[in-house]
């Protein structure tokens, strides 16, 4: 019986952990989901639009010590959660050196198997699964003091050095300051739907934003590109009718900033920030052919994105620090108009996303 080989993974297990991925926010058994976790005690991370499902500051969230527990876990329970590039195919150094058992909660079976065996594949709609696991969960012994002291004494040190980060006051604003700002407005207003695209802007924005209720975050997801955050917005406001926020990378904003038009004319509550750091990761690239012409990764310097907003109706704001930050999206969500919050970034702070860089002509040419 597949439920009964996935509990006996578990109770074979010394490391368990158990993956959340968007599908299972999409299928809605939140107390389902939440039940198993807490019955469990098995240590959970979440993927970037499952954030919520459980709040982000709950104890046995491992998202703090991601790295660790995908390397040292010896059994990993997929819910909703594929083995695809954004958990590098279940192979590799992100997985540590010691193999792993895997239990795949998907509604398809075709997912089974794709990248590395499937110890224990459960098929079926996520909550009538969960539901069946809950009534043998109590057969699987709690994890290991020595585990969830090895988790928590990871989480500690990485959250003690990242709110040391955050603490800074740096001048120009940087990404950390400016998600600080974010991040405290979102735990007063959790309820509001957050949208979140770009490059650094949306690797920083998983990381330091949290979330509290499910399905609040929207990203580019697996397979989403540039340009998916205003509209997200706006399908965000419409379906809800709640304030939304879109963090955008000014890069990322390009591709369908016009979308203010549409916010303008039907008047939704939707607050976007852009990150103004002057291009592409930064505003400091130079032309690599020496031209006269600036990078193709430079931007207009000190663009005025707050003015385009303006000029179809809404209100803008121009900040530069994350107290001005903070007051203007405090006051913009609780206006409920369409508002643009043009924040200024130090152009020089953006570093090249995804671990790319490894990938660049110039780079593989100064390997030889």
């Amino acid at each position: 019986d597949a439920v009964e080989r996935a509990l006996n993974v578990l109770k074979g297990a010394k490391r368990p952990l158990i993956l959340l991925g968007k599908g299972a926010a999409y299928a809605q058994a939140d107390k389902e989901i939440r039940d198993l976790i807490e019955k469990s005690g098995i240590p959970y991370l979440p993927m970037s639009m499952a954030k919520g499902l459980l709040p982000d500051n709950h104890p046995q969230s491992a998202s703090a010590a991601r790295s660790f527990v995908l390397a040292e876990a010896d059994a990993v329970m997929l819910v909703g959660a594929r083995l695809n590039w954004l958990l590098a195919h279940g192979k590799g150094k992100t997985w540590g050196k010691d193999p792993k058992k895997f239990i795949q909660i998907d509604i398809q079976a075709n997912e089974v198997d794709s990248n590395v065996q499937i110890d224990a594949p459960l098929i079926g709609d996520i909550g009538s699964v969960v539901g069946e696991l809950l009534k043998g969960i109590a057969s699987v012994p709690k994890p290991a003091a020595d585990w969830i002291n090895a988790i928590n004494e990871k989480k500690d040190k990485n959250m003690a050095k990242m709110a040391e980060t955050l603490a800074k006051e740096a001048s120009p604003m940087n990404f950390h300051g400016a998600l600080r700002a974010i991040r405290d407005v979102i735990k007063k207003n959790p309820d509001v739907n957050l949208v979140n695209e770009g490059a650094n802007t949306l690797d920083y924005c998983r990381a330091i934003v949290d979330m509290y209720k499910p399905r609040k975050r929207f990203d580019s997801g697996t397979w989403g590109i540039m340009g998916i955050g205003m509209g997200y917005a706006i399908g965000a406001a419409v379906t809800s009718g709640l304030p939304t926020v879109a963090v955008e990378g000014d890069s990322a904003f390009g591709f369908s900033g016009m979308e203010l038009e549409t916010i303008c004319r039907y008047n939704l509550p939707i607050t976007t920030v852009v990150f103004n750091n002057n291009g592409v990761y930064r505003g400091t690239d130079i032309n690599p052919t020496g031209g006269a012409d600036v990078a193709p990764t430079v931007f207009v310097k000190d663009a005025r994105y707050d003015k385009m907003i303006e000029a179809f109706g809404g209100v803008g704001y121009y900040v530069t620090t994350p107290a001005e930050l903070e007051a203007a999206l405090t006051k913009a969500i609780a206006e409920g108009k369409p508002a643009l919050i043009n924040a200024v970034i130090d152009e020089t702070a953006g570093t090249e996303s995804g671990r790319l860089t490894n990938l660049n002509p110039s780079t593989a040419a100064g390997k030889h």
